[in-house]
């Protein structure tokens, strides 16, 4: 746990949004801890739902993260290694338990996604801002140069789709990914190189329009992530590269 959260909350680089991406990982398992305390009371079967899972945003890319693990690598929320007892099929108490997990999610990302909220059209803003614009036209000229042929950001990531799911061996499809995500790691540091200075301003503008609220979330969010910890027996954890 960092000794500063803001950035946890108020992500404005790839770097910072490992901590972000942690916190949201954190509010899966949390739902995934209270979905399985309530099927084993109930005695259902797991219902088939995503486990766990860091979520990145390509506005704010982990370029590190990127050049080593490739784009469309799904990383895991570490969790404790407890099966759940076979149960039997009742789709409507498993849709209970469901439930009952979201709320439990929703109430931990109560603490910081109203004003996270208010943060993400500042990295929009940036995103369109003519700087990143301009910066950005240089993508398709560096990723020439790895014999990656796209016209864009968009048209590279449909290329990594298409590639990533054209190959049947997950091992040749890892692989492809991972070179895709090199190449692209090392095209897109111009452009960050110009976005992040300009979200780190904005950022320090709305940590002072946001005073009160920053400060409130420092004091709070640390021991509430806590308090969940022990309430359900799962750990805060963060991808890294």
């Amino acid at each position: 746990m960092p000794r500063d959260i803001t950035a946890m909350v108020l992500p404005a680089t790839g770097a910072d949004t490992r901590l972000t991406r942690g916190l949201d990982g954190f509010a899966q398992t949390l739902g995934h801890a209270r979905l399985r305390e309530c099927v084993q009371r109930q005695g259902v079967s797991f219902p088939d739902v995503p486990p766990p899972a860091y979520i990145g945003w390509s506005d704010l890319p982990d370029l590190e993260f990127i050049g080593r693990h490739g784009l469309t690598l799904n990383v895991p929320v570490p969790q404790a290694d407890s099966p759940v007892p076979a149960g039997r099929k009742d789709p409507e108490a498993q849709r209970r338990c469901e439930q009952d997990a979201r709320v439990v999610a929703k109430e931990f990302k109560d603490l910081y996604g109203p004003l996270q909220s208010q943060w993400w059209p500042e990295v929009s803003a940036v995103r369109d801002d003519p700087r990143s614009r301009e910066a950005l036209r240089g993508l398709p000229g560096c990723l020439d140069r790895y014999g990656i042929h796209v016209d864009g950001q968009e048209g590279f990531f449909a290329l990594v789709d298409r590639t990533v799911q054209g190959i049947e061996d997950s091992a040749g499809a890892a692989r492809a990914d991972r070179g895709l995500g090199a190449a692209y790691s090392v095209c897109m540091a111009p452009v960050e190189a110009v976005r992040e200075p300009l979200l780190i301003r904005r950022r320090t503008a709305f940590q002072a329009s946001h005073r009160d609220e920053i400060a409130a979330l420092r004091r709070t969010l640390p021991s509430r992530i806590r308090e969940f910890e022990r309430r359900y027996g799962v750990t805060f954890a963060q991808p890294v590269p």
